[in-house]
């Protein structure tokens, strides 16, 4: 009876499981990405852009600094301030390899 467990086991073991085979797999190659804020305003309207890219970029999400949990998305988005003053402009590349990069830059806009 042990015999038979133990060749059942082995014979589970080895048909049970289909190897593992590195070829098969197509793993994403990435160079990490990097870039600086750009921008230009119009009064309480600014318009944020990357400026500079490099690297492998999928997607850019930006808040804008304010403290209402609004944020955007994209390689260049416009945002209208509801008054004036100093914000941290925050912007995130992240990209297929899920390689991240966070800058952050003040802004000042006025009416």
């Amino acid at each position: 009876m042990v015999k038979r467990c133990i060749c059942f086991l082995v014979v589970l073991a080895v048909v049970a499981c289909e190897p593992f085979d590195l070829k098969k797999k197509n793993f994403p190659v990435c160079t990490k990405p990097s870039a600086g804020i750009g921008y230009s305003i119009g009064r309480l309207d600014v318009t944020f852009f990357l400026d500079n890219p490099q690297g492998d970029i999928g997607v850019v999400g930006w808040d804008p600094g304010d403290n209402k949990g609004v944020s955007r998305v994209g390689t260049r988005v416009t945002y209208t301030y509801d008054k004036p003053g100093t914000y941290t402009i925050t912007m995130t590349i992240a990209n297929a390899c899920d390689d991240k990069f966070i800058t952050t830059r003040p802004v000042t806009v006025s009416n």
